[in-house]
C-alpha cells in the first residue's frame, strides 16, 4: 500500500527505543533495503555511528526465476553491490538466499558464489529462506556457511517439525519463522477483510488447507489463553512459536507503531509446558495428515500458492537491473 515516508522513519526511531534491533527486508520488496537505509544514516547521525553499528538489518538475495539457468557469480555481485548501495553499508549483515525452483540451474554454485563474497567482506552472514531439508544438507556439504534459514511455521502451518528444526539444531543453524501470525490472519483479522491483501491471500490457502474447522479450534483456544495470560491471542501464538524447541525467532510485519505496546508485552510472556503442549497437540494433528518438507506447497508453480507468487522481480534478464 501507499508509504508515508517521514512516519515510516519515525516508526523505526519508535520501534528502535523499545529495544528492536533487527529488521527483515529483501532484494525484492519494493523500498524496504532504501527506507531503513535513510532511516540507518537517520539513526547514525543522531546517536553516532557505534550505536548504529548495534543495529542489524537482514536482507535477502532472489535471483529471477528466469535467470535461475544461467546465473553468473556477476549477476550475484550486482544485487549484492545494489542491496549494499541501498542501505548505505559497507558489509551486509546477513544475506538470506532463496531459489525458486531446484530443477533449473546450479543453487549450490550460487551458494558458493555467496561464499566468495562472505570472505571477500561484502556479506557477513550467509543464510536462506524457504530451503527444505534435503537442499539445505546439499549447500552445507558444499563448504557454504549457512547460518540460519528463514522458513514459515505457525500454529497453522507444522512443515519444520518435519525434520527442519531438528537439521538446524545439529547444524547451529538459527531458524527464523515467518507467518507466526498469519498475516493477521491469528491476530483478529478474518478471512476476506482484505480481498488486496497480499499475506490476506497466501495465507487464506494455508486456512482452505487446513480448514475451517481447525482454523477455528485454534482461534478459541488462543482466544482463552489470552484471558488466561492477560494479553493478546496474537501474542500467545507468537510465544507458542518461540517456545518451539529449534525456533530462534519469529517475524512480525507491523505496519506501524499500533501494536508496540503489545509486542513489549512477550518480552515477559512464556506459556506454561502444560498450555504449550495443549497448543501442540492441535499441530501435531496436521502432521498426521503428512505435510511435508518447507515451502513444499509453494514450489508448485502451478498450484494455488505457487500462482500468487511474482517471480522475477528483481529484472535481472531485464536491460538492467531495477535501481
Amino acid at each position: 500500500g501507499v508509504i508515508t515516508h517521514d512516519q515510516a522513519i519515525a516508526d523505526l526511531f519508535a520501534y528502535v527505543e523499545q529495544g528492536v534491533n533487527t529488521f527483515d527486508v529483501g532484494d525484492i520488496y519494493t523500498g524496504t533495503e532504501e527506507i531503513v537505509g535513510v532511516f540507518l544514516a537517520a539513526f547514525a547521525e543522531r546517536n553516532g555511528k557505534a550505536k548504529a553499528g548495534k543495529l542489524r538489518v537482514h536482507t535477502k538475495f532472489v535471483p529471477d526465476l528466469n535467470a535461475l539457468e544461467d546465473l553468473t557469480r556477476q549477476d550475484i555481485r550486482a544485487i549484492i553491490e545494489r542491496s549494499l548501495k541501498r542501505l548505505g553499508q559497507e558489509r551486509l549483515n546477513l544475506v538470506q538466499f532463496h531459489w525458486w525452483d531446484y530443477a533449473k540451474g546450479d543453487f549450490v554454485q550460487a551458494g558458493i558464489y555467496l561464499e566468495e563474497l562472505r570472505k571477500e567482506g561484502l556479506i557477513e552472514s550467509i543464510g536462506l529462506t524457504n530451503f527444505d531439508c534435503t537442499h539445505v544438507q546439499q549447500l552445507l556439504d558444499a563448504g557454504v556457511s549457512v547460518q540460519s534459514n528463514q522458513i514459515q511455521y505457525s500454529l497453522l502451518d507444522p512443515r519444520p517439525l518435519n525434520g527442519m528444526l531438528e537439521l538446524a539444531q545439529k547444524n547451529s543453524m538459527a531458524i527464523f519463522c515467518y507467518g507466526v501470525l498469519a498475516g493477521g490472519l491469528l491476530a483478529g483479522s478474518k478471512p476476506g477483510e482484505e480481498s488486496t491483501n497480499r499475506s490476506h491471500i497466501k495465507y487464506r490457502l494455508i486456512i482452505d488447507d487446513v480448514g475451517s474447522e481447525y482454523y477455528e479450534a485454534v482461534l478459541r483456544l488462543l482466544d482463552v489463553m489470552s484471558v488466561k495470560y492477560r494479553t493478546s491471542a496474537a501474542n500467545v501464538a507468537v510465544a507458542f512459536a518461540l517456545q518451539t524447541p529449534g525456533v530462534s525467532s519469529a517475524i512480525l510485519g507491523p505496519r506501524n507503531t499500533n501494536h508496540i505496546d503489545e509486542l513489549v508485552e512477550l518480552d515477559n510472556l512464556k506459556l506454561t509446558d502444560k498450555d504449550y503442549q495443549q497448543l501442540r497437540a492441535l499441530q501435531d494433528r496436521l502432521l498426521e495428515t503428512n505435510y511435508g518438507d518447507i515451502y513444499s506447497y509453494e514450489r508448485d508453480l502451478n498450484g494455488p500458492h505457487g500462482q500468487i507468487m511474482k517471480y522475477n522481480l528483481n529484472g535481472m534478464r531485464a536491460a538492467t537491473i531495477p535501481r
